[in-house]
């Protein structure tokens, strides 16, 4: 039997509404794009974006509407479209793009500038988000029975590789001075020293500080930093030493041995106060002679005294217990050593060595957010903690931030009957029947839910009792793996009289209630992980910096919640 095809016809003319909003349907992601833009961008939110003219050019033609490229910015964030030569390409052949860029096509260059000058501006990009936030709460979105908060490593814009120890980073210094002074020294060299290698060449005078954005001043930086986290660190253990040593002489020092980096300080101390004490001895002798006094045998030199001798003898030996128990120094072809001894990236400073789940290690950033319990992203930001531990309250105060602009929005549908019963029916998670039930009060239930956090949802990576003791909403933060609470003993009604926070938050996890709320923390935050990884594509952030990826983390976050918007329009 004969197959039948359709003919193709590729030089059939074709005809285009002449409004380009007809070339795509209602409730299209990009007409809700552009309907968020114009609702909230003000003349004086408009004034901020305009970037700054290129260096050396003059008046020249007229210059893109900076609404038009946030726009433009905002739905290729929504379509996972990140590269700056990408939003061009789609700007010329993609329907959807051309409409939000009104047909105009500007090349990738000033895509590029553009966003670097949102991104740096301080509080732009937070600005925006909750700007779009309001616009969502207002269609209805934000339910915050259950909010989620949880943290997601993102790739920084810089090779692991390219880490290296504070020796590795000395080392790496040296070489470009060496190659600065070669070429400034070159009879042949036109601009006597290359881009970028200005480092230290101020021969007798202060040298001046190369640029951030050399490769010299980004070794300097990770020098810096380097070194001011280990002056931080030696204080801090030389103060836990002082208070150990005064523990341990009122008799109220803790029963055991104190951790290494304790140790290492008190015994410092001890050798420092047997030096003190030789001196003042010696001092006292010479005074004595002096004066004409009768004297015996000097005392010993400060330093080789007995006591000094013996507090020397074990310090050393503490410190070689300590270099030995660190694995010595680490290589780069151990990851698990090379992690252990504190790092800085040559490319992105400011970036971090993180584990990652399964093993293995990126280079990249810590970013916390949290979500309510439908996805919507309340807030977020960029850190360089390994961890979750020390962002608990951070984040806690994220969530509540965000919650009160949603709380804000759904006031206003308190006020008008209609929009309470329709944004109540959208949002209720009671079945169809229930929610429409006569004895049903609408006005408590969506008082409830959009109010303010119920309660705040997190792993165990959070789990201590600072944290669930900290001001702020209800917590419920797991003990343990979720595999493990899903097997525990139920439990009924509050804690028992007297439980410590630690007890009292356990049984709350072994109670239906705790159960529902926590159930609701993986498809919630970690859905919205999923979402702004997959759908948003942002698995490595454009551009390096600590502030550049809070802002490009948020961007990628309100562009997520327009997708929500989209998806309910």
């Amino acid at each position: 039997m004969a197959h039948q095809f359709k003919s193709v016809d590729r030089d059939a003319g074709m005809l285009l509404p002449h409004n380009m909003l007809d070339w795509v349907p209602e409730g299209h992601a990009v007409r809700v794009v552009i309907d968020a833009v114009e609702r909230l961008v003000t003349r004086d939110l408009a004034a901020r974006l305009v970037p700054p003219a290129p260096k050396g050019s003059a008046a020249g033609p007229a210059r893109y509407d900076p609404v038009m490229l946030l726009t433009v910015w905002m739905y290729a964030y929504l379509r996972g479209v990140l590269s700056t030569r990408a939003v061009e390409d789609r700007c010329r052949y993609d329907a959807t793009f051309r409409v939000a860029c009104g047909r105009l096509v500007p090349d990738h260059t000033t895509f590029s500038r553009f966003r670097r000058h949102l991104f740096a501006q301080a509080g732009l990009a937070e600005d925006l988000f909750y700007r779009v936030l309001h616009v969502c709460a207002l269609a209805g979105l934000g339910r915050l029975t259950v909010v989620a908060g949880d943290g997601v490593k993102i790739t920084a814009n810089a090779s692991k590789e390219a880490s290296r120890t504070e020796a590795g980073l000395r080392k790496l210094a040296a070489q470009v001075v060496a190659g600065a002074r070669k070429a400034a020294a070159d009879e042949d060299a036109d601009t006597g020293v290359l881009p970028g290698t200005d480092l230290l060449l101020g021969g007798d005078t202060v040298p001046p500080r190369p640029d951030p954005r050399s490769r010299a001043g980004r070794v300097l930086a990770c020098l810096e930093g380097l070194e001011a986290e280990r002056e931080a660190t030696e204080a801090a253990a030389r103060e836990q030493g002082r208070a150990y040593l005064e523990a341990l002489a009122a008799g109220t020092a803790a029963v055991g041995r104190p951790p290494a980096a304790v140790a290492l300080a008190a015994q410092q101390l001890r050798l420092e106060t047997a030096i003190a004490a030789e001196e003042t001895t010696l001092a006292d002798w010479q005074a004595r002679r002096a004066a004409g006094c009768r004297t015996g045998r000097p005392p010993a030199r400060p330093g080789t005294g007995k006591k000094a001798r013996k507090a020397r003898a074990r310090l050393e030996a503490l410190q070689a217990q300590a270099a030995a128990e660190a694995g010595q120094a680490p290589d780069a072809g151990n990851e698990k050593k090379a992690a252990k001894a504190p790092q800085r990236n040559v490319t992105d400073p400011d970036s971090r060595l993180l584990p990652v789940r399964g093993g293995g290690f990126v280079q990249g950033y810590n970013c916390q957010d949290a979500a309510a319990d439908d996805r919507l992203m309340l807030g977020g930001y960029a850190c360089q903690d390994t961890g979750d531990m020390l962002q608990a309250q951070d984040l806690a105060r994220v969530a509540e931030k965000g919650a009160a602009v949603v709380a804000a929005a759904h006031a206003v549908h308190a006020a008008d009957p209609a929009l309470l019963a329709k944004c109540h029916d959208r949002m209720c998670t009671l079945p169809g029947r229930g929610k429409h039930d006569p004895g049903h009060d609408i006005a408590a239930c969506h008082a409830a839910m959009t109010g303010g956090i119920g309660v705040l949802v997190q792993d165990a990576g959070y789990h201590s009792e600072a944290n669930l003791t900290a001001p702020g909403p209800a917590r419920l933060i797991a003990d343990g793996k979720t595999s493990g609470l899903a097997r525990r003993e139920p439990a009924q009604g509050p804690p028992p009289a007297g439980a410590t926070p630690l007890e009292a938050n356990a049984h709350r996890l072994r109670t239906p209630g705790g159960r529902a709320a926590y159930k609701r923390r993986a498809p919630d935050v970690e859905g919205l992980h999923a979402s702004l990884k997959d759908q948003g594509s942002l698995r490595r952030f454009s551009l390096r910096g600590l502030h550049n990826a809070t802002s490009e983390f948020l961007f990628a976050g309100l562009a997520g919640n327009l997708r929500l918007l989209a998806a309910i329009s």
